[in-house]
């Protein structure tokens, strides 16, 4: 299976970021001197992705923004005489080929949502990757979670893939939880459980909505009915579906999840990957030994 493109939905409000996310989107905030955003691009990349479709929401477009030109600046900065720190920023629009689609408020909310809004440039695709905007999955080797997903779905032979991580058992009924089926000594995703009793989970493993899927699943968007609750469309509803009709192979993150998509999380991702950076780490140890942390 041959995969090109990959569609990542940053058109939420950031809510558990308040009040920051009312100006900066989650996905923009900095973790080390990079956004969120540009982590989950290279990684991408990385894999052999060429084509990224962002799904933004019509009044926030910092992202289109990050991955556009910026002559403004190249001028400011020739004129100081510091035209070689452009050199940081001058290929980001020659990264990958980006396409923007804006959700508006009258397209409805939920994460499954934005995969809809992105059919147009997937629905010719064999399959095609499918991420949260603010979530990392980060390998401290520098390796690429999507490629070791693209291997997954290729030893398997299966249609999807949907990725999970391992969680502690206290933890579980905050996730959406994996039933699971092996064949051939794989395991495949039977139901999504979300959030379930305590001791009620039917695995270990925690949905992180980082997913291979196929355009089978527009007719299954079309279809699906919102969440009684919230009104939303939830992709993991969408995936829990797809798991029915066609083989969903499960994959267990490798490396470690980081969800940047509030404050803790968003610290710890800072944390992680300093600690990885030789120099930050040097300065970060002293500095926490002086404030007695």
């Amino acid at each position: 299976m041959k995969i090109n493109k990959a569609v990542i939905a940053v058109a939420g409000f950031g809510t558990r970021s308040l009040p920051i996310s009312k100006t900066i989107q989650k996905e923009m905030l900095p973790v080390i001197n990079r956004p969120v955003i540009d982590y989950l691009v290279d990684d991408l990349i990385e894999a052999g992705i060429t084509e990224i479709i962002f799904v933004i929401n019509d009044h926030n477009k910092q992202i289109l923004h990050y991955y556009s030109e910026n002559k403004r600046l190249e001028s400011y900065l020739q004129k100081m005489n510091k035209l070689h720190l452009y050199d940081k920023v001058k290929d980001l629009p020659n990264k990958a080929i980006f396409h923007f689609v804006i959700q508006n408020e009258a397209d409805g909310y939920g994460t499954a949502v934005p995969v809809k809004l992105a059919q147009q440039y997937l629905e010719k695709e064999e399959a095609f990757v499918v991420l949260m905007g603010d979530d990392i999955p980060y390998n401290s080797d520098g390796s690429s979670e999507t490629k070791k997903m693209l291997e997954t779905i290729n030893k398997s032979g299966a249609d999807a893939l949907a990725t999970f991580i391992e969680q502690e058992d206290d933890q579980l009924f905050r996730y959406g939880v994996a039933e699971l089926e092996e064949k051939d000594g794989k395991k495949y995703l039977k139901d999504l459980i979300e959030k379930p009793e305590p001791g009620k989970a039917p695995s270990n493993l925690a949905n992180i909505s980082n997913y291979i899927l196929n355009p089978s699943i527009f007719e299954i968007i079309d279809q699906q009915k919102p969440d009684k609750k919230s009104g939303e469309l939830y992709i993991t509803d969408t995936v829990a579906q797809l798991a029915k009709k066609q083989d969903v192979v499960v994959h267990v993150l490798e490396g470690q999840y980081l969800d940047a998509g509030y404050p803790l999380g968003w610290l710890k991702a800072n944390l992680t990957m300093a600690k990885d950076n030789p120099e930050l780490r040097k300065e970060l140890k002293k500095y926490l030994k002086e404030i007695n942390f």
